[in-house]
């Protein structure tokens, strides 16, 4: 079956350069709270995903953050933790809906992306890599 791609958007640079890589069992792991408001249309039910698209280093990469189903015309939530695995630096990154059918109408009512903060305890700065 084919998949509809329809981008929301970049995240603004700043954003991306503020937040603080973590070491995981597995490599580094940058995070990212996502939240978006959704008023759309699509002709069919159809199951939608919220993605997010980054650049680490030279290599892009996709994560799938979260999905619902939309039928006809609905104003959905689509949130979550966006856990980006990084084996260079994160140097951009943006988000998109992914569907089965296309979507007729999208008003984007809201978008809210925000860093996860780490903080240390002992001086009360942000980690760095």
């Amino acid at each position: 079956m084919d998949t509809h791609n329809t981008p929301l958007g970049p995240v603004p640079a700043h954003l991306v350069r503020e937040a603080v890589a973590k070491k995981t069992g597995l490599g580094w792991v940058v995070e990212f709270n996502v939240a978006t408001w959704l008023n759309l249309a699509v002709r069919d039910e159809t199951p939608i995903t919220l993605k997010v698209s980054y650049q680490d280093g030279e290599r892009t990469r996709e994560v799938r953050l979260d999905k619902s189903k939309v039928v006809g015309g609905q104003r959905i939530l689509l949130c979550g933790i966006a856990r980006l695995g990084v084996n260079q630096k994160l140097e951009s990154m943006s988000l998109s809906l992914e569907t089965h059918s296309p979507i007729q109408s999208l008003l984007v009512e809201e978008l809210f992306v925000q860093a996860v903060d780490r903080q240390t305890a002992k001086h009360g700065t942000r980690k760095s890599r």
